[in-house]
């Protein structure tokens, strides 16, 4: 079973730099201020409100510090919080505390809350009224402005005392083509191996950033006994807490970019109207329950292949590349050249039948790119 992933129009988010204008901080915190009070509301005593029936419950008495837009605006994205956390099956326990400054201007067909001006300038509601700002946009996102068919919304942030925006474009992609099969292995220590229909590989090794988030696992578990401990003892655990954030966010950022920059060299070193071919994998949340044995799922909860797969899927649209699923079923132990199955120890693979030896991620990847021509050919 094979698919195209055609796609005309895609979503794009990028960063601008703002300046630190007051009346924008001031919009913040009444954004904020909107959403930290019918949070409660919205939780409803453990059965969230959706969006419509909580607009109902409670606009009447959060209007007026911010326009009507922004005020609905609010309302939904508290109600979408509820949603999404019931959604991921971890439905929220108590009402959720939305301490992070952040305020969602919808511009474009969507609303008029701001508007990206041809001399450069932001025009911008704020609770002291509409004004405009200059903004700055990084050099690698200057090509999406251009290009961009629609601006959607703009999300302003506050960062480390600065103020951000997270701009949200429609851009324009041509549908891709999909002649050319890439097979693509993704794995733990070979983070990425592919093979194109002229026999080329690609090797992209996850061995340093796995042994980095290994250490950070180490750090964090003793980190974790110490705030224990302090918690037995009454002490402040303030500073053990903070440096436990500190640690998961370069976990999280070091990974999330690992991926990126991976999906980023797949789709450079793939020729154009290719077809990048995946297998289907179905791999549950590690979990306890559902999945065996602690080393397993610390494993599992490391290995980044969702996160490959995703950023692989977005940057190909811009590449114009089509993206593929086969059945994962033993492309790892089958031979790719007799088709029989053979044995698989760590990184070689060997077939007692016809005598053919291989590295095993790189026969894998041949096994997916073979399988998806033999279900477009045939």
């Amino acid at each position: 079973m094979w698919y195209n992933t055609r796609v005309v129009n895609a979503q794009r988010t990028f960063t601008i730099l703002l300046p630190q204008d007051p009346d924008l901080r001031a919009t913040l915190n009444a954004f904020q201020q909107v959403q930290q009070e019918v949070s409660p509301i919205a939780f409803n005593q453990g059965h969230p409100l959706q969006a419509v029936p909580l607009q109902r419950a409670c606009y009447h008495n959060v209007k007026g510090t911010l326009n009507s837009q922004m005020t609905i605006t609010a309302l939904r994205l508290v109600a979408g919080a509820y949603a999404s956390a019931r959604a991921n099956k971890r439905p929220a326990q108590k009402s959720f505390s939305f301490n992070r400054k952040a305020a969602m201007f919808l511009v474009g067909k969507r609303g008029r809350d701001a508007d990206f001006r041809k001399d450069g300038t932001l025009s911008i509601w704020t609770v002291a009224g509409r004004k405009r700002i200059p903004y700055q946009v990084p050099t690698a996102f200057q090509h999406w402005v251009a290009e961009a068919q629609e601006i959607d919304s703009l999300t302003v942030i506050e960062r480390q005392g600065r103020l951000l925006g997270r701009v949200v474009v429609t851009l324009e992609y041509p549908d891709p083509k999909g002649i050319h099969p890439i097979g693509i292995d993704l794995n733990e220590t070979n983070a990425l191996v592919a093979v194109d229909a002229d026999g080329n590989d690609l090797f992209i090794s996850g061995k340093e950033v796995k042994v980095r988030n290994h250490r950070a696992f180490k750090t964090r578990k003793r980190l974790q006994s110490k705030l224990a401990s302090r918690k037995a003892e009454g002490k402040d655990t303030h500073s053990v807490r903070r440096v436990l954030k500190r640690l998961g966010r370069k976990r999280s950022n070091r990974t999330r970019t690992f991926a990126q920059t991976t999906a980023k060299r797949l789709c450079q070193w793939a020729k154009p109207d290719s077809v990048l071919v995946f297998e289907a994998l179905n791999i549950p949340q590690p979990r306890k329950g559902r999945i065996r044995g602690k080393a397993r799922r610390r494993r599992l909860s490391q290995w980044q292949y969702g996160l490959v797969r995703r950023y692989a899927e977005s940057k190909a649209q811009e590449f114009s590349l089509a993206v593929a699923d086969v059945n994962a079923a033993y492309t790892s132990q089958m031979c790719s050249r007799c088709g029989l199955l053979g044995k698989r120890r760590r990184h070689k693979f060997s077939c007692p039948s016809c005598g053919f030896s291989l590295h095993a991620d790189l026969n894998a990847a041949v096994n997916i790119r073979n399988r998806y021509t033999v279900s477009r050919d045939g």
